[in-house]
């Protein structure tokens, strides 16, 4: 199991200012096309582990900080890995890069897992064959598995 999946993009002009360079909220739906590619190199489909189950994540944070900007056809690419996952939420971290190798962006998300409804759920109870999938990924540069504090 990969700790960290690199995901590769190619800069599309309607992700891009009036100047041809990468506007801001673009880098959260990259986190986002990260993130279920994560899952999946890890053996978890998106739509059948949480989806079609009734689970849903929801994000409740996101941060970016932008380094260096990417422009129209520019190739960035995505690190992305767990920084903790707990019965009820997990975070990930992720670094953008350019094809050089520069880092463009960092940012972080959080997720919480509820019901259909909207009402928070433990994982472990509802779902405890994913919850072993999910806990045997790897945490990137952590010892635990657990959210730090």
């Amino acid at each position: 199991m990969p700790a960290v999946v690199r995901t590769e993009l190619e800069v599309r002009w309607g992700e891009c200012d009036p100047a041809g360079i990468v506007y801001h909220p673009a880098y959260l739906d990259w986190f986002s096309v990260a993130r279920m590619r994560f899952l999946r190199a890890n053996g978890i489909s998106y739509m059948t582990s949480f989806h079609d189950e009734g689970i849903v994540v929801v994000v409740v944070g996101a941060s970016c900080r932008y380094r260096k900007p990417l422009r129209a056809e520019d190739l960035a690419v995505v690190e992305t890995w767990w920084r903790y996952v707990t019965r009820t939420r997990f975070g990930f971290s992720y670094r953008v890069y350019n094809g050089d190798g520069d880092l463009c962006a960092e940012g972080e998300t959080e997720h919480a897992f509820v019901d259909e409804r909207g009402k928070p759920i433990n994982l472990a109870r509802r779902a405890p064959g994913l919850w072993e999938k999910l806990r045997a990924i790897p945490v990137h540069g952590e010892q635990s598995s657990e959210r730090p504090s």
